[in-house]
């Protein structure tokens, strides 16, 4: 044991010279052993790379990548490497001012990160829907099981990264209003100001808030460090990005597959909806969506953005079917109009509404989910 750590940590320091920079995870498993594990990072854009762990015994494990991949990385966790249908994941919890913090996801620290972890106990979750491997959206059932370990560790990054994930914090929840996420928000960011996971999901959230001042308060409390990253300076554009106009573009029908611009008749306002097949809230929200639409449906026109791809795209036009919409719905079909469509209109998650206003073709982004918002649209259009 002690000539294989040796060795390895030999060919590390090697690695480390030829390289330059590299990060390096090494995890001590206590009740448990695996013949193989992978380190999933994810990274901007939904893509992701598989870092395949060493080992000798099956409980000392170590895995390396390139420092170059550290500022695209959104998240990580660790998995054996399971099927489309099965997978195993391994989550940590942690002990924390006698608070037990739980994560299935979480974001390691650089250059090194020690984790000493010790089995508590394995659940299987059944019939969970989740995205079949080496795609964006085709959406199966399967059995996820996890591996569950106590851990102990000095990896701040870590430590942060889950207290994100276990309290929710920059996710959208009904039990707060949205003064207290703020503040919330803003606390746990004073508190770690160098936690990358927390600006890395502030990139991807930016359509929880109501405003840009609201998202820059937040960006200000990061440090200097972290607002010039990768996903600091997608915040920092985002923020100064002063846009107001709607981008009018060519996408098709859903029906006919004809090419149709987003806004057709510019002498009304024009609400426009994106959505998705595969987004549950999505299709709960269309009962307050046709209740819009049968009040105002006369000086309002109403447009879906479907964001499915090739794939899915069947399943849109069968909801479109089943729920009887009544507006009109067109389709972006591919990843690379996916992409620029969610770039040229700030779309961060679905449901995302925009309204566009008659003539001047100004733009403002609504939460349909909000009593406020949906005051605003009927005082507007009214």
């Amino acid at each position: 044991m002690k000539l294989f750590l040796t060795l390895l940590l030999l060919l590390l320091s090697v690695t480390l010279h030829a390289t330059k920079n590299m990060n390096v995870v090494r995890i001590e498993f206590e009740g448990h052993r695996y013949d193989s594990l992978r380190l999933i990072l994810f990274l901007d854009d939904r893509q992701h790379e598989s870092i395949s762990g060493l080992s000798e015994d099956g409980s000392y494990w170590i895995f390396s990548y390139p420092d170059s991949l550290y500022d695209y990385i959104s998240d990580t966790y660790l998995s054996t490497p399971g099927t489309d249908f099965v997978r195993h994941l391994i989550r940590f919890s942690l002990v924390l001012q006698d608070d037990t913090l739980m994560a299935g996801r979480y974001f390691f620290g650089r250059p090194s990160s020690l984790v000493k972890a010790r089995y508590v106990e394995t659940i299987t979750h059944p019939n969970i829907p989740m995205i079949r491997r080496g795609t964006t959206d085709d959406v199966i059932l399967g059995t996820i099981i996890s591996d569950d370990f106590e851990i102990s560790t000095d990896d701040q990054d870590l430590i942060s990264s889950m207290k994100i994930m276990h309290y929710g914090y920059g996710y959208y929840t009904e039990e707060l209003t949205y003064e207290e996420m703020m503040q919330q928000d803003m606390d746990f960011i004073r508190q770690y100001p160098n936690s990358r996971r927390r600006i890395s999901l502030l990139s991807s959230n930016m359509g929880l808030y109501r405003s840009k001042d609201d998202i820059a308060k937040l960006f200000n409390l990061f440090s200097e460090e972290l607002q010039q990253s990768f996903y600091g300076q997608k915040v920092d554009k985002y923020i100064t990005r002063r846009d107001t106009v709607f981008k009018n573009q060519m996408l098709s029908a859903w029906d006919t597959d004809m090419p149709e611009l987003i806004v057709q008749d510019s002498s009304k306002f024009n609400l426009i909806l994106f959505s998705a097949s595969w987004c549950g809230p999505c299709m709960r929200q269309i009962p307050i969506v046709k209740e819009i639409y049968q009040n105002l449906g006369d000086k309002l026109i109403m447009t879906y953005v479907s964001l499915d791809h090739e794939r899915t795209v069947e399943n849109w036009r069968e909801k479109m079917h089943t729920h009887k919409i009544p507006w009109r719905s067109l389709m972006v079909l591919t990843e690379k109009k996916d992409k620029a469509i969610r770039d040229d209109y700030e779309i961060f998650g679905v449901p995302h509404a925009i309204l566009v206003y008659p003539s001047s073709m100004k733009m403002e982004k609504l939460d349909l989910w909000k009593e406020e918002d949906r005051q605003r649209l009927y005082e507007l259009v009214k």
